[in-house]
């Protein structure tokens, strides 16, 4: 899947994120239309050393071992396919090889096929996949069914948007990682990525093409790691990470050149394009994008192509040159159009409007920018939308409709929040994901620290049992240092005791203590007639707060929660962790009204947490449930229930609250 997965994938034009008819506000500092993704899921799919394809010719025989040896090296980005011509002789080769009546090798063909064989007809590569996923199912194949997946989401990106295909994405992903495919996992990883890039969900996709190297590292997959390069650097470029993408771009630049790779230097021509928009120097914008233009053209890829040419209708019109842009829209245009993408419907009129506007058409200019918001709107992309506002405003403007323009600025300024708020939230996943990669590091250096400690000891017991044999013989005085010895290992027995029955993290009794204490708690409350309270609790919303902040921020809030709710309490009350975010408190001697005055003031002191050192604005609450031992109780867990019922009471009516139950 990798080697054609970008077949039918383009790669296309970015803005600098500005509006390019003179509006005095900026609008977001990046922007992409929807085909520039389309490369780059697809360049981890267009291989690497380019075949003699001239010497497939003479086809021949049907072989498995050569079938499956050629269909390798495409699985595996071992082939670059430059022109149609050279992909038609490869799939006659791979045809004439795979054996009659085998069901299963017939499949891979088929998604090979599917990848490959549509490169200008996107609804007939869909239904082609459809068919092929119908098959992949009965027959039970999950390879093919996955790689089937992966071939339906390419062409329902170009027949709809890319975020249409994130289920197909998601579903192949999932079934890769069951069959642990560690290449198919990597290329769906990849394709997803990528997509999410687009979206302006930067650190998800970075995470998903790291996830992806790793995979491919891990399988020797060296060519598609190679090729996973561009779509790093993409990212690293949108984020704003210039010299970091800059460097990935060289180094893709240098490793495509070296194997012939075609389309790996379109979309690298492409991305340098990019990086000319985003450092206000659109001049230099056009050699890159006219050789990604005659590289496309070279490949009979018209999607490319009409990307291409939509990019450089971008470059003219920050350049004010508003008729070549004009004519650069047109023949992109007629590119998209014979092959049926409607996928960079939005941008062209979005660049159609900021030209028509900038030749003083404003007329003309807001109806294209009407048709543009109803494409880019479905899309929820915030940096297009954010262009568009900026643009439109500026027209309205020139036309006197002030009402309007103001109405256009007010949702710049919104939606260049949200951008804002959307950046921080990117930056931030980043850093959690850094820091967990050291913790992990930490931890894994820990456990072969821990490893070679425990095998020290396995060493020093084997040379104790001798000891002990020798102490046997020598009498006394030997058996004085058997006594010593045996006297450490009490000492050592009785601290994993107290361990076992101690939660690590937070230092309170676990699970297991804290339920083997409400036991011994009810049996002596019914032995005296005393009367005897629990109360359940957790914090709330306690994923939202790992997914935003990272797990070592979440290990923090227990930590502090838990000494919080220690301190509030009496010496003989018991507090124990029963689970992740999840605790119960004993109290002896207690009524149902004394203890839900505990449970408020517990309440109250853990919404008072000052938690600023760990997160800007961070707040956090417990919600409680409170119950009495009643005589028809018939044990532990009934009163637990019963506490739990109140809990989940307490969250139902708003959290940060108790409730009880009688």
């Amino acid at each position: 899947m990798c080697t054609v997965l970008a077949r039918q994938q383009r790669v296309g034009p970015d803005t600098a994120g500005r509006d390019l008819a003179c509006c005095p506000l900026p609008a977001h500092p990046e922007g992409e239309c929807l085909s520039e993704y389309r490369s780059l899921s697809s360049i981890v799919g267009l291989g690497l050393a380019l075949a003699s394809v001239s010497s497939l010719a003479a086809l021949p025989a049907p072989s498995g071992s050569d079938f499956d040896r050629l269909a390798d090296q495409l699985d595996n980005s071992e082939l670059a396919l430059a022109s149609a011509a050279e992909t038609a002789n490869i799939l006659a080769r791979l045809h004439a090889l795979l054996p009659s009546d085998d069901e299963v090798r017939g499949l891979r063909y088929r998604y090979l096929n599917c990848y490959l064989a549509f490169p200008n007809d996107a609804t007939a590569g869909f239904a082609y996949a459809e068919q092929g996923l119908q098959d992949a199912l009965r027959s039970d194949d999950k390879a093919a069914e996955a790689n089937f997946d992966f071939c339906r989401g390419q062409y329902r990106e170009t027949l709809r948007t890319p975020s249409a295909a994130l289920a197909d994405y998601d579903a192949g992903i999932e079934l890769a990682r069951h069959l642990e495919d560690a290449r198919l996992l990597g290329d769906g990883l990849v394709a997803r990525g990528a997509v999410q890039s687009l979206l302006g969900e930067q650190a998800k996709a970075l995470l998903d093409f790291l996830e992806a190297q790793r995979s491919y590292d891990g399988a020797r997959k060296e060519a598609a790691s190679e090729l996973n390069l561009l779509n790093i650097a993409t990212a690293y470029r949108r984020l704003g990470e210039f010299e970091k993408a800059r460097g990935y771009l060289e180094q893709s630049r240098t490793f495509a050149a070296q194997r012939g790779d075609t389309s790996t230097l379109l979309a690298v021509d492409m991305q340098f394009g990019f990086l000319a928009f985003e450092n206000n120097d659109a001049a230099h914008a056009h050699a890159p994008l006219q050789h990604a233009l005659e590289l496309a053209r070279q490949m009979g890829d018209r999607g490319n192509a009409g990307a291409a040419l939509l990019a450089q209708a971008q470059a003219y019109n920050i350049e004010r040159k508003y008729r070549q842009a004009i004519e650069a829209l047109r023949q992109s245009e007629l590119e998209q159009t014979a092959i049926s993408d409607n996928s960079n419907e939005g941008m062209n009129h979005l660049q159609y409007g900021i030209a028509h506007a900038g030749m003083g058409l404003q007329a003309e200019a807001l109806k294209d920018f009407d048709a543009a918001e109803r494409s880019l709107a479905s899309g929820n992309n915030l940096r297009y939308l954010a262009q568009l506002h900026a643009a439109r405003a500026v027209s309205y403007e020139a036309l006197g409709k002030t009402d309007a323009a103001l109405t256009d600025l007010k949702r710049l300024l919104e939606t260049n929040e949200a951008l804002e708020q959307k950046s921080r939230a990117e930056y931030t996943v980043l850093l959690s994901y850094q820091f967990d990669s050291a913790r992990r590091d930490l931890e894994n250096r820990r456990l072969a620290a821990d490893k070679v400690m425990k095998e020290q000891e396995l060493v020093a017991l084997e040379r104790i049992r001798q000891w002990q044999a020798l102490a046997i013989v020598l009498g006394s005085l030997l058996l004085l240092l058997l006594a010593w010895f045996a006297l450490r290992q009490f000492y050592k027995m009785r601290t994993l005791s107290t361990l076992a029955m101690t939660d690590p993290l937070t230092g309170v009794a676990n699970r297991r203590r804290v339920e083997h204490a409400t036991s011994q708690a009810i049996r002596q409350a019914r032995a005296e007639s005393r009367d005897m309270t629990i109360l359940t609790f957790d914090i709330d919303h306690f994923k939202r707060i790992n997914d935003n902040y990272g797990h070592e921020v979440g290990d923090q809030i227990l930590v502090r929660v838990t000494s919080t709710c220690q301190a509030a309490l009496r010496q003989f009350d018991q507090l124990g962790r029963t689970g992740g975010e999840e605790f119960l408190v004993v109290l002896p001697d207690t009524r149902l009204e004394a203890g839900m005055q505990v449970a408020e003031r517990l309440c109250a002191n853990v919404a008072g947490l000052k938690l600023d050192d760990l997160a800007v604005g961070l707040t956090v609450s417990i919600s409680l449930g409170v119950t009495q031992l009643k005589p028809a109780d018939s044990g532990m867990r009934a009163l637990v229930r019963r506490a739990d019922v109140a809990l989940y009471r307490a969250k139902n009516n708003g959290r940060n609250r108790v409730e009880a139950e009688i």
